[in-house]
């Protein structure tokens, strides 16, 4: 039988969707590169060529999250008809409803980033995505200054804070979406910090109290509605 040849990138995309499936239904740690080559249907040196080890192919995943965050934000920065408020909210609110839409998937990404050993990896994402999408917003910084609604003489240094916060955001939500029984009240708690960190990104960039909302009600809802009933462990994908 002669051998099936794929494009490279192809057969990336396809080690990758299989590594991401066996990730989420069986968990990072019990997935060996075995199990990625069996249900990918290779052999361990195809595995091998495109990625050194089970840890990179996790790095890549993540890269390819953060990648298409900026091609979900890029039309809405690049657009000449809007102003600076209603690029900022609408380039967040995107990412929200992008997150909940795949609400699953992520949290199972996000248990695993969180294990003792992605500690690092964890750490490396972080700063990945803050040195990325900061280029992007610190755009919008600038329009905002041009246009008088954001007040700042630090434009990329406040993308970037104002990133960071809402990326700290996003780990607290995780945290209170994973763990529930470890709170009072998780969807007030989470109300909370929203509000806490807009206020702060609203303070850095030197914006009007209470205009650049972070994300839409009925995403919040989303979430935490579906919460209310137990996720069961398998059910990922």
């Amino acid at each position: 039988m002669a051998r099936t040849v794929k494009d490279p990138d192809e057969r990336r995309r396809e080690l990758l969707a299989c590594a991401q499936k066996l990730f989420y239904s069986k968990g990072y740690e019990s997935t060996s590169v075995r199990d990625i080559v069996n249900e990918a249907g290779v052999a361990k040196g195809t595995f091998y060529y495109y990625f050194d080890s089970k840890q990179a192919i996790l790095e890549s995943m993540i890269d390819e999250l953060v990648s298409y965050s900026l091609v979900l934000m890029k039309p809405i920065i690049d657009d000449p008809d809007l102003n600076a408020t209603e690029k900022w909210i609408q380039a967040f609110r995107i990412i929200a409803d992008w997150k909940a839409d795949r609400k699953k998937e992520l949290l199972a990404l996000l248990e695993i980033m969180h294990s003792d050993e992605n500690v690092l990896l964890r750490h490396k994402t972080n700063l990945i995505t803050v040195e990325r999408l900061s280029v992007e917003l610190a755009k919008i910084v600038a329009q905002g200054v041009d246009e008088g609604v954001f007040d700042t003489e630090f434009g990329k240094d406040a993308a970037r804070i104002a990133l960071g916060s809402s990326i700290t955001l996003s780990t607290t939500m995780y945290d209170l979406l994973l763990h529930p029984e470890q709170y009072d009240d998780p969807a007030a708690l989470a109300r909370q910090k929203i509000s806490a960190v807009q206020d702060a990104i609203e303070r850095v960039l030197g914006a009007e109290p209470g205009s650049l909302p972070l994300a839409a009600d009925n995403v919040f809802d989303v979430w935490f509605e579906e919460e209310k009933e137990p996720r069961m462990e398998n059910d990922l994908i």
